[in-house]
């Protein structure tokens, strides 16, 4: 990799006066750009190829290996320069711009598909018979520092370095016994002719009436007074509104999903603004989407697809003491929503639908232990509910490059544990419940620290409850007659639709 970069620095003054002590400094800065790079690697840092003094200006070529990167050597040098003309010459440094910067990946040989993603750098990229250039122009010092160019320089790494890998197959580990399933029809279609659900416009949404919901609340209670309360979890409410520098902390989210979520655009104050909105409306009947994209503003949040963000929001930029934790809370306020796009089924998979989420943080043993007390206790519940269950061992989707564990027998070592219940209409299983412990991913990406320095994880459970209801109708039909009595006695007298 070869990096190599034009730049300007503008002073407050004029500096041909000072040319020779500019040239003094950058003659022994030498030391200085080597500082970092690993020994006998000293040719892949960087030196200054050419400058010159125009006015109030230097211009700067440097070139570098992948050690002690251009920009970086240009940031440390330009801070010497800026001392000695600041001493001596009274002159302070202005402006600092990368006015082209070209970094070389040689690879030869590039598969299509790869091209078409390098392609698709937010750069300009230039191919050749033995690699690829991307090219930079007027970077700013704020750009510079906010280490634009190495997460970009990242991302082509990236990208040539991916191959396609088999998707990890999650492993059963433990299984209920079977159980018999007179009713095989599909429950979606049953609820939608017994008027339990009725269509509404969204994609992925329904309205859901009064027995439904009764049956949804009866089994999220339970979940409440059988698994969170027990074990020492107190509700939140949390913000289901969530801004994107929030999204950006949780791993695997805008990161490698954007695709998967819902933006909100907030609107402007001024009523003004929307005036030919509302006279097209009013004229055409047919909403004028092209005018709401003309005043809106550009997406600032994101509809919670986690549910679980604002408790590591929480906690962000806190020092906590181990002393203090392990901290439960669980929050059941409201809808979770996620774009599915073609993948919307029934009511199994949908664009917005209801969790409880159980979020908790402490000492690595406190949170593998609290995420394996609500394995065994939902487990418990699932089998006094009547369904027929599995529980695999998973890999969840932001531990990109991770696999399974192999000693799945030390739950210390599992990230992710899934509870799936039978569906006997289609012969599959559904997952109702993800269990998991991050480790200190979390902690890691929202600053969280200890007061001692000590190891904190997160862990979180996501109960799926419109799933619940989904598996349990799937295997139990629609008479509360044949429903196991654990829920015919909470739940009483169904509502008529």
């Amino acid at each position: 990799m070869r990096f190599e970069l034009s730049a300007k620095c503008a002073f407050s003054g004029e500096i041909l006066g000072a040319k020779q002590a500019i040239g003094d400094t950058i003659a022994k800065a030498g030391p200085l750009l080597v500082k970092g790079a690993p020994r006998g690697k000293e040719e892949g840092a960087a030196r200054v190829e050419g400058w010159s003094v125009e006015g109030n200006e230097i211009r700067l070529k440097i070139s570098s290996g992948r050690y002690v990167r251009a920009h970086d050597a240009l940031l440390r040098l330009m801070k010497k320069i800026s001392a000695v003309l600041g001493e001596k010459h009274k002159v302070g440094l202005r402006e600092i711009k990368a006015i082209e910067y070209r970094i070389f990946f040689p690879s030869q040989g590039l598969p299509e598909e790869t091209r078409r993603k390098i392609k698709e750098l937010p750069c300009e990229v230039e191919f050749s018979q033995d690699g690829f250039t991307i090219v930079l122009r007027d970077l700013g010092e704020a750009e510079i520092k906010a280490r634009v160019v190495d997460r970009l320089v990242g991302l082509a790494e990236e990208i040539l370095t991916s191959a396609p890998k088999p998707a990890p197959v999650a492993r059963v580990v433990a299984q209920g016994p079977p159980v018999e399933h007179p009713f095989r029809e599909d429950p979606f279609e049953v609820a939608k002719k017994l008027g339990w659900i009725d269509q509404f416009p969204g994609r992925g949404q329904w309205i859901y009436t009064a027995p439904y919901t009764k049956l949804l609340m009866t089994i999220e209670d339970m979940i409440i007074d059988q698994i969170a309360l027990p074990l020492g979890f107190q509700e939140f409410m949390f913000p289901k509104l969530i801004p994107l520098e929030v999204i950006q902390k949780m791993p695997g989210y805008l990161d490698e999903l954007p695709e998967g979520m819902y933006y909100v655009c907030p609107p402007p104050r001024d009523p003004e603004v929307f005036s030919n909105f509302k006279k097209r409306l009013k004229l055409t009947k047919k909403i004028p989407s092209d005018e709401l994209k003309n005043v809106l503003k550009e997406p600032a949040y994101v509809l919670a697809p986690a549910q679980c963000e604002p408790f590591y929001e929480f906690f962000s930029h806190r020092t906590v003491r181990l002393e203090d934790l392990p901290f439960k809370v669980m929050d059941r306020s409201g809808w979770t929503y996620r774009w599915e796009g073609g993948g919307v089924e029934g009511f199994v998979r949908t664009q917005e639908f209801r969790r409880i989420e159980l979020v908790f943080i402490g000492a690595p043993m406190d949170v593998v232990r609290i995420r394996d007390e609500v394995r065994d206790k939902s487990i418990e519940l699932v089998e006094q509910l009547g369904m027929e269950w599995r529980l695999l061992v998973a890999t969840p989707f932001y531990l990109r490059g991770g696999g399974i564990e192999e000693d799945i027998s030390d739950s210390t070592k599992v990230a992710t544990y899934d509870i799936e219940v039978r569906l006997p209409y289609k012969e599959d299983w559904l997952e109702i419940l993800s269990l998991n412990v991050h480790r200190g991913k979390f902690v890691e990406t929202f600053k969280i620290k200890e007061v001692k320095g000590r190891e904190v994880w997160t862990g979180c459970c996501g109960f799926g409850t419109t799933r619940w209801v989904a598996g349990f109708l799937a295997q139990h039909g629609f008479d509360p007659n044949r429903w196991p009595e654990s829920i015919r006695g909470r739940i009483g007298q169904l509502p008529k639709v």
